[in-house]
């Protein structure tokens, strides 16, 4: 960005159940839902996300977090 070491405020949804497994299952759905990783859990940046995906988004992470 314009201003390297700043830190721009977002929401996020943290996902601690067995992250490898549920990396996985999210990468591969369709839709395929990209996180990033961060002391042991799993996060999406929901400022990445369409407010028109908002029920697909919540339809992966339901498949993928049983």
């Amino acid at each position: 960005g314009s201003v390297p070491g700043q830190q721009v405020a977002t929401p996020v949804i943290r996902i601690e159940a067995s992250p490898d497994a549920t990396w996985r299952r999210l990468l591969n759905g369709r839709p395929p839902v990209v996180t990033r990783r961060e002391g042991g859990a799993l996060l999406v940046d929901l400022r990445a996300v369409d407010p028109a995906d908002d029920a697909a988004l919540g339809t992966a992470l339901s498949a993928a977090c049983r």
